[in-house]
């Protein structure tokens, strides 16, 4: 077991936060799964670092344990540095109406996440609530990551590729994923993170035609994954909310591929980010 200390591996560090930025909203509004909150203080596992985060009147606090992860990294990770105002005046310029909803979800932003966990938290999200799909990603953690001792207590960094691929049928077995555990063992064995960058780097549509290929990823996993991993700030994922929120709001209803294309059309370049606030507008 690595055994991390409060102050050993990074004193706590502060980041000037801009206006509008709401660290819980952002964190628990269904962009990743694997995070808990203890006294004000939100604990992110994420990949190979534990990340303990809270807000003060003046700025946001950070300690890493695991891999270090710098201050620029988190902005990114986070979502700050993301022109906000500019953002939301695009969406209520395309969409008038839509202005109540961006002051009720104000403080969201966009995470950037890796690809490889973001495929297989999203995978394991089919037809799931979130707290099954925390269990199922801290199962697997446990299984075959790396266990990392914090002041905030004891996790189980996310494992690695050739970790999975390495995987019995047993401990596969042993994680309860139902259907979704032929997906979730093909991807692990077929995984080439050189070809996953590539997909990457592919414009919008070749790069949602290539995840399409990869047996578990459907339409909605599809922009999931290009939305929270590859900067895709176009792409909406559509689930039962969306469809509920698009109904409500626009009077748009339809298949899960009718819903994405009208959303990306209604609300473009930045229809991802409407999206989390329907998600987040809906569920409250």
């Amino acid at each position: 077991m690595q055994r991390y200390t409060e102050g050993q591996y990074t004193n706590w560090q502060k980041i000037s936060l801009p206006k509008n930025f709401s660290l819980e909203r952002t964190l628990t509004c269904g962009q990743t799964f694997r995070i808990t909150e203890k006294g004000g203080t939100f604990i992110y596992v994420r990949g190979q670092s534990v990340i303990a985060l809270r807000t003060e009147k003046d700025g946001l606090l950070f300690s890493v344990y695991g891999e270090n992860i710098s201050k620029e990294k988190l902005k990114e990770i986070l979502g700050i540095n993301d022109d906000i105002e500019r953002i939301n005046r695009e969406l209520i310029k395309r969409v008038p109406q839509f202005a109540k909803v961006i002051d009720d979800t104000l403080g969201i932003r966009i995470m950037r996440q890796e690809p490889f966990e973001t495929a297989i938290s999203f995978i394991f999200s089919v037809q799931s609530a979130i707290p099954l799909i925390r269990r199922r990603l801290d199962a697997l953690a446990k299984i075959a990551g790396k266990e990392i001792e914090t002041p905030f207590g004891t996790f189980n960094l996310f494992p690695a590729s050739s970790a999975l691929k390495s995987l019995s049928k047993e401990e596969i077995k042993s994680l309860k994923l139902g259907f979704r555990e032929k997906w979730f063992e093909e991807f692990t064995e077929k995984y080439d993170e050189k070809k996953m960058n590539v997909i990457a780097k592919l414009p919008f549509e070749e790069k949602e035609k290539a995840l399409l290929k990869i047996k578990g990823v459907g339409i909605k996993v599809a922009h999931c994954i290009m939305l929270f991993s590859m900067n895709e700030l176009s792409a909406f994922p559509v689930d039962v909310w969306i469809k509920r929120g698009m109904e409500k709001l626009f009077g748009i209803k339809g298949t899960t591929q009718k819903i994405t294309k009208e959303g990306r059309n209604l609300f473009g370049p930045f229809a991802g980010y409407a999206q989390e606030y329907i998600y987040f507008y809906m569920r409250r």
